[in-house]
């Protein structure tokens, strides 16, 4: 006779909720934020700054909507967590350390936002990689290093020799530099 443990029944979560709803509105923000660039470039017809934005930012606000009703009508359960809240099982000092990170992570993309005008944006987020990595993580320097060097370089393949998008360049601009 095996024995089968029950899975409690489902419900709705706060945190859960409010997750869904915060991923909802950044998409929403996105979208909203991609019409001030334009769909395609007019000189040659390739794909504009404002493309994926406008698509990654209507699909996370699709799926953060979607996630949303899907909790709201049918309430989760997390796999392995016998439906209890997700601090349990943390110590005082390790929900601090998580909501430190919370915070610090946060704050890390707020500033990386400011920086990409001036930095660029492949620069930028190359930057934020490393301080993640390095600081809120405590990957060792060699690792974080790799890691951020790897999301430069993929992001440069991707988007502007794969895709061409044409991404802020900020103070490596080339137009810039030409001018002087």
């Amino acid at each position: 006779m095996t024995h089968t443990t029950p899975v409690p029944p489902a419900r709705r979560r706060r945190s859960v909720l409010t997750a869904h709803a915060v991923l909802a509105a950044l998409g929403g923000l996105f979208f909203a934020g991609s019409f001030s660039y334009p769909w395609t470039n007019p000189e040659d017809g390739t794909v504009g700054a404002g493309a994926l934005p406008r698509v990654a930012g209507l699909l996370l606000l699709l799926i953060g909507l979607g996630l949303v009703r899907q909790e709201v009508r049918a309430g989760s359960v997390l796999e392995g967590d016998g439906h209890v809240e997700e601090s349990a099982g943390h110590t005082a000092a390790q929900r601090r350390e998580i909501s430190r990170k919370l915070v610090v992570v946060t704050a890390a993309m707020a500033v990386t936002a400011l920086l990409i005008p001036v930095l660029g944006m492949l620069p930028s987020l190359a930057l934020m990689t490393l301080f993640l990595t390095a600081v809120v993580e405590r990957m060792p320097r060699p690792a974080a290093l790799a890691t951020a060097a790897g999301v430069l370089v993929v992001s440069y393949v991707l988007f502007v020799v794969v895709l061409r998008v044409p991404l802020p360049f900020g103070v490596f601009d080339p137009v810039l530099w030409s001018t002087l």
